[in-house]
């Protein structure tokens, strides 16, 4: 702790905010507004909702599944404007019923928020004086009911005046869950931004190298995100040497009714074929075995084609003039190409042996941990690095029971409160020395180790089937689709891809100069069992799916560490740039670029160590936030995520309520426009439940916002690229030249292709 998300597509249109702003300006001192207004409707609903409503739903997701009609449909339905609507009339029915959710919250106050409460250890309610269940405070922890609701510790059900649901309040069940957080205000306060004493943060020292200050008392620090990528970036992606060419085939392409792109004579076989004759060949000395290169042309493909450890497939270009895959899947999803080992697998077989970790803190970013005994470990093994968390740390970020009670009601039901066996973090790392009981790492922590939250442990792994050394490059992948398919949400299948390059059981691996059109989930996803990826140069074009969740993740990380996306490109996306469920980092996106897109963002649970270095994403936002109860119950996403010097709609970054970790916004190079600004913080603060609170996300009147970390909101910083000059004060800027050369940001410039 330091001192959104949602998907911010409007149908499509990018402008729900404006038009919600300009709505509820025109209809605030009408009776009624006019009969071609847009209204939304809920199947089963006496009522309709305009739009600057406050019971409509502000995730546009949410917001999609309503029917739309005007108001003069609406009314020859028999449907009325309910009475929160601008120029909405009295209430009755509905009305009535959404009235009564919307006090729930205001039923505590038949117990004032400064009352004495009393909260044991390891519970999740707190009790009154007078309460029948509380025997003696011996042990208890005295504090004012406003307080306990601020850590998520409600009445219990028997206390006089609680609104909990419980066997001491039976009524309450039917009602479903009480909402424990404050609404959200009519309209967002602009604060003063006050500079943080902290700032710079990091900057450029006498010796033209950066220096960092810590931001916590306890040594926490930002991390080095040069570390990502092939071989930690420290040496070029070779040129690997063809081992076998293959030419298109011959012979005549048909036109089949339903499909986007004709239907050729197949090279499946052939291609595959030829992967595993260079699998089979006897690497060199780095693990690498040969290339297959496909010349220029037309290769139509039926089915899913694998590049096994060390090979690498290889075009002409990814141009129209290039190289070109069409590839189709006649059930639709699956991965057109699957890029490392099917088998391979990082394998704990030290766990049952692993050795605590006896530091009372490990600060974000370190290296080295001691050990209760480093004996059984010897420099270069593999190890997990696992953070065992345990309540008290759910507990003190909210991700417990209150997950469920920051809407409440029925909804609230529905979602799942963290536990501590599901949030144990393994860190891949490699032991780079010892020195008696301390262990020295080849890469940083991306968060902290406390010992009074569960602290961490150490255990040896095998990466032995790890595949290594692989690679596509320099082509075009097209899936074909059925052109007359419609999108009926997310059960709509177009019979197409769902991801055109996925990376999965391998290391030191790569794609790059790629182009992908036509899947709706990822041109490249980095799966579980990874170390050490890079995708740079690529781009994701056309994707063809629905906007729904789940569909729409150009560049997707789930799982590894390590991995460096560069200079990539997305259209049409929904999170362009995104990070997974609990993914350790550290992670980058450096020099990438998103048209007509959503919200990039780390997405769900705890994902640690990322990095947004140069994003741009004109039509979207970015944002490090507690997603709170959205999904079912997504809670935390993000944990020291670093924005630098990006360009988008809105940045967001809210600071994690635990001490090593916060959130940070350092320079903009955009231009914020106020009012289509602030959606994404009114997210952020509705679905975490923090107005009101210490945590409260604010605007400052800049595109940088949130609690977290901010640092020149209204400018670039030097250098230009944190992950660049992290990489020249690294290996050497001769060296990094030679790394990151050849590729210049693009913005549109292929979007013809």
């Amino acid at each position: 702790m330091m001192g959104l998300t949602h998907d911010n597509r409007w149908f499509g249109m990018g402008v729900m905010a404006v038009a919600m702003l300009l709505t509820s300006t025109v209809f605030a001192d009408q009776a009624k507004p006019p009969g071609d207004t847009l209204v939304y409707y809920n199947e089963g609903k006496k009522t309709v909702h305009v739009e600057g409503c406050r019971r409509l739903p502000k995730d546009p997701d949410e917001l999609a599944k309503m029917t739309r009609m005007t108001l003069a449909q609406a009314e020859a339905k028999g449907l009325r404007l309910c009475s929160k609507c601008p120029g909405g009339q009295a209430q009755s029915g509905d009305d009535a019923d959404q009235d009564q959710d919307e006090t729930k919250a205001g039923e505590k106050a038949a117990v004032p928020g400064d009352t004495p409460v009393y909260h044991f250890a390891g519970k999740n309610r707190v009790h009154v004086a007078d309460c029948p269940r509380l025997g003696s405070t011996e042990g208890a922890e005295k504090m004012t009911l406003d307080q306990a609701l601020e850590k998520g510790w409600p009445l219990c059900s028997r206390c006089p005046g609680s609104t909990t649901p419980g066997r001491g309040n039976p009524d309450q069940k039917s009602k479903g869950l009480e909402s424990w957080v404050k609404p959200g205000p009519e309209e967002i306060k602009q604060y003063a931004f006050v500079p943080s004493p902290l700032a710079p943060l990091v900057s450029m020292g006498p010796d033209g190298k950066l220096v960092y200050r810590a931001y916590s008392d306890k040594g926490d620090r930002l991390m080095d995100w040069s570390q990502c990528g092939y071989r930690n970036s420290s040496v070029p992606i070779p040129d690997v040497q063809v081992a076998v060419t293959l030419e298109p085939l011959t012979g005549e392409a048909t036109q089949e009714a339903n499909l986007a792109y004709p239907v050729g004579p197949d090279s499946h076989d052939r291609i595959q074929t030829a992967i595993d004759q260079v699998a089979a060949m006897k690497p060199d000395v780095d693990g690498l075995r040969g290339a297959v290169l496909l010349k220029k042309g037309t290769y139509y493909i039926n089915g899913s084609l694998n590049v096994r450890s060390g090979v690498v497939l290889r075009g002409e270009g990814d141009g129209e003039d290039g190289t070109i895959l069409i590839m189709h899947t006649p059930e639709g999803g699956g991965n057109a190409i699957l890029l490392g080992e099917p088998d391979g697998a990082v394998e704990p077989v030290g766990e049952a042996d692993a050795v605590r970790i006896t530091d009372a803190y490990v600060p974000s970013g370190s290296l080295t941990l001691t050990l209760a005994n480093a004996g059984q470990f010897k420099v270069g093994d593999y190890v997990y690095v696992r953070k065992t968390v345990n309540q008290a740390w759910i507990d003190l970020l909210g991700m417990g029971e209150r997950l469920q009670h920051i809407r409440g009601g029925k909804e609230g039901m529905g979602k799942k409160p963290w536990v501590p066996e599901a949030y144990q973090f393994r860190h891949l790392r490699q032991i780079q020395a010892i020195n008696g009981n301390q262990i020295t790492l080849d890469a940083i922590l991306p968060q902290s180790f406390d010992r009074k939250y569960g602290g961490g442990d150490v255990y040896q792994v095998n990466v032995d089937t790890l595949g290594k050394q692989s690679g596509v490059e320099s082509l075009q992948v097209v899936s074909n689709y059925d052109t007359t398919v419609k999108d009926t949400g997310k059960d709509a299948n177009f019979l197409n891809f769902k991801t055109a390059i996925l990376v999965q059981g391998t290391c030191d691996s790569w794609v790059r100069n790629c182009t992908v059109k036509h899947v709706y989930f990822a041109a490249v996803s980095i799966s579980q069992n990874t170390r050490q990826i890079t995708v740079r140069d690529t781009h994701c074009l056309a994707p063809v799916g629905p906007y729904h969740g789940g569909f729409r993740y150009a560049f997707n990380i789930s799982g590894g560490t390590l991995h460096l996306i560069y200079n990539c490109y997305s259209e049409d996306g929904r999170h362009d740039f995104a990070i997974g469920s609990r993914e350790t980092g550290p992670f980058a996106f450096v020099k990438c670029t998103a048209v007509r897109g959503e919200q990039s963002e780390p997405h769900h649970r705890w994902s640690s160590g990322i990095l947004y270095d140069n994003v741009i994403t004109k039509d979207g936002t970015l944002a490090a936030i507690n997603r709170g109860d959205s999904g079912s119950g997504h809670g935390w996403a993000a944990a020291n995520t670093m924005i630098w010097n990006c360009d988008a709609k809105s940045i967001v970054v809210m600071d994690p309520e635990t001490e090593g970790e916060s959130n940070f916004a350092v320079g903009y190079r955009g231009t914020f426009d106020p009012a289509t600004g602030t959606q994404s913080l009114r997210y952020a603060n509705d679905r975490a439940g923090y107005w009101g609170t210490p945590h409260e996300g604010k605007f400052y009147g800049y595109a940088l916002m949130g609690n977290g970390y901010i640092e020149s909101p209204d400018r670039p910083v030097k250098p230009d690229s944190l992950f660049m000059q992290q990489l020249i004060d690294r290996i050497g800027k001769e060296q990094a030249m030679r790394v990151m050369g050849g590729s210049e940001q693009v913005e549109g410039k292929r979007a013809g292709l």
